[in-house]
């Protein structure tokens, strides 16, 4: 286990250099190319190039670190427009607005992302305003601290707005593709995507987990029943301790360059508690034992448990699609119900691993 968490610290320190630069493609593209760390779709005239890493500092707001940058570059011929932004606006429910029109009417703290719906603020904006295909209007009482872009789309109302960063707009850019995501349709198929590329990736953890490490993951899997009450203790110490920590940290110099490893270990104890008790709830429907069991038997349990986490809010984005205001209105509180459990499930199993490496070192 110690190996394996330096190894990963190792890792995390290479991958804090690596950042997202679309600019070293070069050439016209037609249709759509794979380069490493770069995706690029054209037309043979003009080209949208977004890069993406894994981590970086961002240097124009202090010690800030950037999770998974994305830099999105628009170049025809001599022309070329750069943006860049934090890629968990993208990944996060709520970060992308997808095919409908969006108001900003209260203040908000992160970006504003739009795809084919236009954009209107009123309002503080706390970061970049930016939309592909769409206009993007700014009320007399909208105040943006970053830029503001509208690839395809116009800005208005710029004047009577105060807006911190640059404003850009291409009206007659046409971005290649664009209009299949600018659809109604689009923005369920997205949220029906975004899960299933979640289940994929928490499936493909739980298989290293359990195969690479299947002391462990039996171990952390045959504590998580009996051990509610040191769970639920370690969870309320850390819910104070892990902010004290943070905030040591942030006072001291050199303390802060070790923030993106805190936040690092406390995602890995998480997601490993969390999938470890998708597997004994799986494990549950499946009538069999909880106590042990070899990796196969985890494995395969935990990616029914996590099925059955996912399921209500599959089972949500599909009823969002009828044409029914009751069926939308239950189909949105399925996707609540479900990141409420992805919510419990995480705290909990932050606490169920901090317990048993407690258990385990104090033995």
């Amino acid at each position: 286990m110690t190996k394996l968490v330096l190894a990963i610290l190792g890792l995390l320190a290479v991958f804090s250099v690596l950042r997202a630069f679309p600019e070293e493609a070069t050439g016209p593209v037609r249709g759509v190319e794979l380069h490493p760390g770069l995706v690029e779709v054209g037309d043979g005239t003009a080209t949208v190039g977004i890069g993406f890493g894994i981590m970086e500092k961002n240097a124009d707001q202090g010690n800030l670190w950037n999770l998974l940058p994305l830099r999105l570059v628009y170049t025809s011929g001599d022309r070329s427009v750069s943006l860049g932004l934090n890629g968990l606006s993208f990944l996060l429910r709520g970060g992308m607005n997808v095919g409908r029109s969006l108001t900003v009417s209260v203040p908000r703290s992160g970006d504003v992302i739009s795809i084919g719906g236009r954009v209107v603020v009123d309002s503080r904006v706390d970061g970049d305003v930016w939309t592909l295909g769409a206009d993007v209007e700014l009320g007399p009482r909208a105040v943006v601290t970053g830029d503001v872009v509208a690839l395809g789309g116009k800005v208005i109302g710029a004047g009577r707005a105060a807006v911190g960063g640059a404003v850009t707009q291409l009206p007659e850019l046409k971005i290649p593709f664009l209009g299949v995501l600018g659809t109604q349709l689009s923005a369920q198929e997205l949220g029906f995507g975004r899960h299933f590329l979640g289940y994929v990736l928490l499936g493909f953890a739980l298989f290293l987990s359990t195969f690479y490490l299947p002391v462990h993951s039996q171990g952390l899997y045959e504590a998580l029943g009996p051990s509610w009450r040191p769970t639920l203790v370690t969870l309320a110490i850390s819910v104070v301790l892990v902010p004290l920590l943070v905030v040591l940290l942030i006072a001291s110099v050199i303390g802060v360059f070790f923030l993106p490893v805190v936040a690092f270990l406390v995602v890995i104890a998480a997601l490993d508690g969390f999938l470890l008790l998708c597997a004994r709830l799986g494990a549950m429907l499946r009538g069999g034992t909880q106590s042990g069991g070899d990796p196969m038997q985890i494995f395969t349990s935990g990616l029914l448990g996590l099925f059955l986490v996912k399921l209500p809010a599959l089972v949500g984005i599909i009823l969002t699609v009828l044409r029914s205001r009751a069926a939308s209105t239950a189909g949105q509180y399925l996707q609540v119900l479900t990141l409420i459990l992805v919510i419990a499930g995480l705290l909990y199993g932050f606490g169920a691993t901090v317990s048993h490496a407690r258990v385990r070192r104090a033995r």
